[in-house]
Order: structure tokens, then sequence, then C-alpha cells
């Protein structure tokens, strides 16, 4: 396990599967008579503890990434046998607190609760009624819970009494900030095409065919499959469509709330626990001794917390006549809302906007053309799947219905109109000649028909097709050809003295930096060539149209000397000890667990865990 895990396990684990979950997954009793999924020692292990885990690893990683996250994603990575893992290192620690007689009492237990925030009301402070009800929702008793909370903090004692002692060696961090702040100074030429004498022109017709018959590769069509398809979209029918006036204007007036925005405000509104509170608020704020932006702040809350967006009047409640009746920004309140009393700021004014129906007629008649038009695709398609399951081939198709036929060259990456439909290229993926022809539906309403005609083998453009390209790849060859000779012209003639005005160049003086600073304008592999290289040395860095020529100047050693206090040498320093004590912590505790854990006897029930994750699914 790694050291980010130890954290986990050791503090607070327990309320980030408890708590900080809370709410998001809503864990249920294992049904039957079941509860544990195994012990450690004499410590079980229960049903509840392993699915809670589960359930705020999938959450966890899905939060990381961005989207949900099936069971069984989460099992192929491994997510199953972390919390397993887990849950097995917490029991081996319970098992070791209680055979040491490690205890915590009950006022450690409550100032814990008390300091939750999920069990806090709108005033800040504890809430029974939050407290029961949210261990409610996650299938737990008040004793369950407040049990485990003393279990927590009994393994924070062990875990507190194994690594009390554990700090970073200073030989270890010496050699380490020794790296990371020791620095470079050096100099720099930046090479581009107004560095030529002159710009690169457009090549004749023989160095065209001789840089497209030297580079076939870009110009190569890869592999493609030739396939026929019938079509038929809601486009083809637009003509067989009559829209009538009166369903135009019918649609207009379904959308009055679309076309017809009443004046809006930005508004921000911030929530107090009593009118009395908002009310000392808004008398510092019109007194001048406090800005709106401190009274957020107090609340310990930011702008964005408060952030309303564009509200209508009738949206505002109780505060809308007060916040429409400021001709500019300004603050109102309290009034009244959902949340209690608040105060309201007014940024910004957003006029009526009124569309008439001339504005949008010719869209309105295009989007019933179009559900109707998909409307006949649908009432044709039974006719052309019997069609097709009575041997029907797509050009027959074509002449029987509405269906026009086609042909295209299907290759990942290919910018043909039909390939941009996302249910086509899946099919054309997949496609073989063997294939039966099926109806494919498009995410336009429309259907689609595929049938593979043979397999085309890469084959090199003509060029003729690709002439443009290849005359801009052959120019941007020949730009950093030359740029090439001419930064190596300069390298030789600055080693011969010469100065960077004679040779037409500005040299540009950097540092000193640090492995991790920033240069701006400059290559991305800069500073890796620059602390690889000796002082004196001149190296060329290539980018597309760019060279850069860098010599390094100095290299300057990582002081000796302590940092003076609060500077970024001092602060890099005392990241890099704790960056080291908490890896030694890690591995430490990771020593002292798994010896927990062979020595209590790990033993699981592999049927009850599959069942905790079958139900996962």
């Amino acid at each position: 396990m790694a050291s980010s895990k130890n954290s986990k396990i050791i503090y607070y684990a327990l309320l980030g599967f408890l708590v900080v979950g809370l709410g998001g997954f809503g864990a249920q009793n294992f049904s039957g008579t079941v509860r544990s999924i195994g012990k450690v020692g004499d410590q079980s292990i229960s049903v509840t503890t392993y699915t809670n885990a589960l359930r705020q690893k999938v959450q966890s990683f899905s939060q990381q990434i961005g989207t949900p996250l099936s069971f069984q994603q989460a099992q192929a990575i491994g997510l199953d046998r972390a919390a397993l893992s887990e849950v097995v290192t917490q029991a081996a620690l319970d098992n070791e607190t209680a055979r040491l007689g490690l205890s915590v009492g009950d006022a450690r237990v409550r100032d814990e609760l008390l300091a939750i925030p999920a069990f806090q009301g709108l005033d800040g402070k504890f809430d029974r009624e939050a407290y029961k009800q949210t261990l409610r929702q996650n299938g737990l008793s008040e004793r369950e819970f407040e049990a485990q909370i003393r279990a927590e903090k009994a393994r924070t004692l062990l875990q507190n009494a194994v690594l009390g002692g554990v700090a970073a060696q200073a030989a270890y961090v010496n050699v380490i900030a020794a790296y990371g702040l020791e620095s470079r100074s050096f100099r720099l030429i930046r090479l581009g095409p107004d560095s030529l004498p002159s710009p690169v022109s457009t090549p004749d017709e023989a160095a065209i065919k001789a840089y497209y018959d030297a580079n076939p590769e870009p110009f190569t069509r890869p592999e493609a499959k030739a396939i026929t398809y019938a079509k038929l979209l809601p486009e083809m029918l637009l003509d067989q469509v009559a829209v009538d006036e009166a369903a135009i204007a019918a649609l207009y007036q379904s959308r009055q709330a679309e076309y017809m925005q009443p004046e809006r405000r930005l508004v921000e509104r911030l929530v107090y626990a009593s009118e009395a509170e908002a009310a000392a608020a808004k008398a510092r704020i019109d007194a001048g001794t406090l800005t709106f932006e401190a009274a957020v702040a107090e609340r310990g809350l930011t702008l964005a917390d408060v952030d309303q967006g564009d509200q209508a009047r009738d949206e505002l409640g109780a505060a809308g006549e007060a916040v429409f009746a400021l001709a500019g920004p300004g603050i109102v309140g309290p009034f009244v809302s959902n949340l209690g009393p608040a105060l309201f700021r007014m940024n910004g004014i957003l006029a009526a906007q009124e569309t008439k129906l001339a504005e949008v007629h010719d869209t309105l008649k295009a989007e019933l053309a179009g559900d109707d038009a998909r409307k006949m695709i649908l009432a044709q398609t039974s006719k052309i799947d019997d069609l097709l399951a009575g041997g029907a081939t797509l050009e027959q198709l074509a002449d029987e219905t509405d269906m026009e036929v086609g042909q295209l060259d299907y290759f990942a990456g290919t910018d043909d109109p039909m390939a941009q439909y996302a249910a086509l290229r899946q099919a054309a993926e997949t496609l073989t000649a063997e294939d039966f022809p099926a109806l494919v539906s498009l995410d336009d309403g429309g259907i689609v028909s595929l049938r593979l005609d043979s397999i085309k083998p890469p084959a090199l453009k003509p060029l003729a097709e690709v002439q443009p390209q290849v005359i801009e790849a052959w120019k941007a060859a020949e730009t950093q050809s030359r740029l090439k000779v001419r930064a190596e012209a300069v390298q030789t003639g600055l080693a011969a003295a010469a100065t960077p005005q004679s040779l037409g160049v500005v040299v540009r003086e950097v540092g000193p930096v640090k492995r991790t600073d920033p240069v701006s304008d400059a290559p991305d592999a800069l500073l890796t060539s620059v602390f690889a290289m000796t002082e004196g040395e001149t190296r060329l860095i290539e980018e597309p149209a760019m060279i850069t020529l860098v010599t390094l100047a100095k290299i300057i050693p990582a002081s000796t000397l302590p940092a003076a206090e609060g500077s970024d040498d001092a602060k890099l320093r005392a990241t890099i000890e704790s960056q080291v004590a908490q890896s030694l912590s890690g591995d430490i505790f990771d020593l002292f667990a798994k010896s927990l854990e062979e020595s209590a006897g790990i033993h699981l029930d592999e049927s009850v865990i599959s069942a905790v994750q079958a139900r996962m699914q």
C-alpha cells in the first residue's frame, strides 16, 4: 500500500467512507443474517464497512475521471481488491488496539461528532436530526457509528506510537535538495523563418515530384473498406413535407418563454442564520465598514457559493421588488428566502428580449418539416426491413423506396460526410463481407444499410490530388533545413569570436533558473538540455519552423548555507523533508500493518464478498 492510502486508513478513513460519501450512494443493510465478510484475528469486518468502502472507492475514482464508473470497470482496475485491502488493514489495527487496550473517552468521540460538517445545520451547529437521518440513509445506527469513531481514534493513537520518531535523514534530503535547488545561467538565440535571408518560395514541378516520391507516407491513403450504402435521411424528404403556417405559429406560441424573455438581474444572495445577523451586516455595509466580499468571507463562503446567476423578478420571491427597483448595482435586504434571511446584491441588468415570429419562422418551419420527415422514415422502416429480409439488394431498395445508394471508402478519420454519423462508423468498423445488410438508425432520425464490397489496400494518393499538401510539406522541410544551416553558421561564427550583431542575431541572457522554473518563449526541451550540458557547451534544439541555440554559461550549485526563512529555497527544502518523511512513514506503516495481519490471521468469506459485489452491479 502506498503512503497516500495509509493516510486514508489511519486518519479519517472511517469518515471518508461514512461521511464524505454520505448521500452519494446510500448503503443498505445486507439482506439475510450474514453480517460479516470475515475477520482478522478476533476483529470482524462487517458487510456494511466493506460495502461503504467499496462504494466510496468507485465514487472517488468516478469523480477523478469526471464520468460514472460501472462496477465491472471498477473491478477491471482493481478497486474492489483495493477496498478489501483497506478494510482488512483497518480490522488488523482494530484487533491490535483491542489487544493493547487502547481507546478514547466519550468526550473525544463527542468532539469528533460535533466537528463533522455533514451533521451541522445552517447555523454551523450540530443538528441531531441531520445526524440521525444521515446515518439512517447509510444503514447505520448511532451506536455503530460512534463505536467506529472510537475505533478510528484508537487506530490513530497506535499509528502515532509506531511513527512518532520517523524523520527524514539529513543526508538523503541534502542530496535531493541539491538536485532541486541547483540552477543554470545560459544564453538563447531563437531562429525562425524571419531569420532567413529570404522566404522559402514555391518549389518547381521537379522538386514537388521529388519530395512526393521520397516521402510517400503522409500522402498514402490507409487501408479502407469499400462500402456501398443505401440511405434515407430526413433532409431527403423535406420537399415532400407541407408545413402548415398555423402549426408554425402554434410552435412559436408554445415557446413564448424562450422568445419573450422578461427583464432579468444578475444577483448574488448571502444567507444568514437570523434576520438580526443579516440586518447587522447590512448596516455595516451601508456604513462603509464592510464590503459584500468581506461579508461573504465572514460566512466562510466564496462569491461562487452565493452567485445566483440571472434571475427574473418572480424567481427572487420577497426580494424581487427591491432588487428590480435598483437602477444600478446595489445591495438590498434582508429579505426572507427559502434558506433563511438573506442580503441580495444586484450586479447587472439584462434587458427584456422579444424574438418576433418572422425572425425564427424559417427555423421553426425546418424543425416541423424535419419532424414530419422523420415520421415518414419511421413509416417506411417496416417495408424496407421486409425488402431486405426478402433478399433485396441495396440498389433494389433505391428503386422501390425513397432510399439513395452511395459509395464510401471507410477508414478511421475519413472526412466523408456519411462517416460523421457515429452509428455508421460503429457499423462500418465491424462490417464483413458475410454480414446480412441491416438497417442502422442514425442520430438525426435517418436510416442506412451497409454492404462491404472489398478491402482496399493502402494506396499512394495521386500527386494531382495532394499537390497542395505536398507543396506545404516541402516548404516546411526546406525552411527547417535552411534554418539548421543558418543556426550552424551562427554557432561557428560565435565560436570564432564574431559578435551577435555582426551575425544578425539577438542573444537573450537567461537565469539563473532551477529545473522547474518556467522560461517564456522557449522550447519544451530547453531545461532538460540545459541541465545535461557542461559549461560553455552549445546545443541546437529543433522545433517545427524554429531552431534554438542554447549556450550554458554557468552552473550554480545549491548553496550549502541555510536558506532564509520563508524563501522559495526554504519552502522547497521543507517540502522535500515532508515528502521524504511521509514516504518513510508509509513504508514503515505498510510493514507494520502487514505484520499485524499475518500474526493475527486473515479469514475471509469469498462467497459473502462476491454477494456484496453482485449487489453493486
